[in-house]
């Protein structure tokens, strides 16, 4: 037996198509995609005009319930009592207001200005030289601890 090219002996299953056939075939795909590709362009367009529509229409849905909630939500703010205000006790009350801020705002005496620095040199001084000097800081271990005795006041009078 002679040994078979690829070319010359189909394999199983394939199926021989002439050269001139193919050509024919190809041809002929490309005038029908030239003839659909106008159609399927229009459809595309029409696609995306409807999406947009549906989109539009479903955000216009959207801003009408947000508009509603708004509305409702005005209308129970206006619903409720605004509390009455009675202009004159409004003015007199400014009017107070005014008489105690002069009051506050005329000229101060040197002793009241004095008073209140000496007190609290007073207090400054106080609090850095109250303790004696034999007692020294706190050790630093019992910081935060309380010592607990393990018998308690009853039981140590109990025992007496």
């Amino acid at each position: 037996m002679a040994p078979s090219s690829p070319r010359s002996t189909p394999q199983l299953g394939a199926t021989v198509v002439p050269l001139a056939r193919l050509q024919k075939l190809e041809a002929q795909m490309t005038t029908l995609l030239h003839h659909i590709q106008p159609c399927m362009q229009k459809l595309i367009a029409e696609s995306e005009a409807m999406m947009e529509r549906m989109m539009e229409g479903m955000m216009d849905r959207k801003v009408q319930a947000v508009n509603k909630r708004l509305d409702a939500f005005e209308l129970r703010v206006l619903e409720r009592s605004a509390p009455a205000i009675n202009l004159s006790d409004l003015q007199a009350d400014l009017a107070s207001l005014r008489t105690d801020v002069d009051t506050l705002l005329a000229a101060p005496s040197a002793e009241t200005q004095a008073a209140p620095t000496a007190l609290a040199d007073d207090t400054v001084l106080e609090a850095l030289f109250s303790g004696t000097a034999e007692e020294g800081p706190a050790p630093t271990h019992t910081k935060g601890k309380q010592h607990r005795p393990h018998r308690t006041e009853k039981e140590k009078a109990h025992k007496k």
